[in-house]
């Protein structure tokens, strides 16, 4: 499933906003749960290769 950054970014302030509004455990483990699924999503997308190339060879 592709979510936006902007749908991605109101989830996690939903999830944060039932959190803290929640005073059951159960609830809370599995709002955690998504928010570090959220988070290992974003990191996924950092990952991948840099290429730095030097210019200067035809001086």
């Amino acid at each position: 499933m592709n979510i936006s950054k902007d749908d991605q970014a109101i989830m996690e302030q939903a999830l944060h906003s039932a959190l803290a509004n929640s005073t059951d455990y159960n609830e809370i483990d599995m709002y955690e749960q998504l928010l570090k699924k959220f988070s290992a999503v974003e990191n996924k997308s950092l990952d991948g290769f840099r290429y730095d190339y030097d210019d200067s060879s035809s001086l």
